[in-house]
């Protein structure tokens, strides 16, 4: 489903390679982490899927499709193929729980009546029925990175990347959101994961490793 092909990506601005011939296939439906320390280039290859960033050499195929050749309309459905969750809980501080989780839909123009219960089924399989009228302001850490995380696949994407997932979390936080993850797998969801916790990995038994072992720059 997903191939990296020798790819090679300078960092802006610099000289140094963030990625050197990196090569990878994602399989749809795995669990795959990505697994190295800060500057491995975990963060490169999320920007590399999400578009926001293009090879310098190289390919990357999603889905029999070179993702560099997109443009326009064709890029924009692209991206929204993708569910992408970062280490920073992005949440719009002026929205509720609930609408914070619906802007994707109504972003697709999805019906009111499927929208609702698209809506209703995500609050339940996140366990946020209860925090739907709060405002992230009074979420805890993980409560937010629920809602992150229900917001990137309301729309069902194709592909979950989540870089970091638990930083900044206790370990419980930590086991939810984990937990979480693992079920929008086996909901049948492509998750590719990021972190440079060992510990973390060591609870994902059932995932498919890609070490980044290489000493470069996001």
């Amino acid at each position: 489903m997903i191939s990296f092909s020798h790819v090679d990506v300078r960092r802006p601005n610099a000289g140094d390679f963030s990625l050197l011939d990196f090569n990878a296939t994602i399989e749809k439906g795995d669990l795959t982490v990505l697994f190295g320390g800060s500057g491995s280039g975990k963060t490169t290859i999320f920007k590399l899927l999400t578009r926001e960033w293009t090879p310098d050499a190289g390919e990357i195929i999603v889905a029999s499709t070179n993702i560099a050749l997109l443009r326009g309309g064709s890029l924009a459905v692209y991206r929204r193929s993708i569910g992408y969750v970062s280490q920073t809980f992005p949440l719009l501080e002026d929205r509720t729980v609930e609408e914070n989780i619906r802007l994707p839909l109504e972003i697709n123009s999805m019906r009111k009546a499927r929208l609702r219960d698209r809506l209703t089924s995500t609050l339940d399989r996140f366990h946020l029925k209860a925090a739907a009228k709060l405002f992230p302001k009074s979420l805890s850490a993980s409560e937010r990175q629920r809602v992150a995380i229900a917001r990137a696949v309301v729309t069902e994407p194709m592909v979950l990347l989540a870089d970091e997932p638990t930083a900044h979390l206790d370990p419980r936080g930590e086991e939810e959101i984990i937990s979480l993850l693992r079920n929008e797998n086996m909901r049948g969801m492509t998750v590719l994961l990021g972190t440079s916790d060992e510990r973390l990995v060591a609870t994902l038994p059932e995932a498919r490793i890609i070490s980044l072992t290489q000493p470069i720059l996001q």
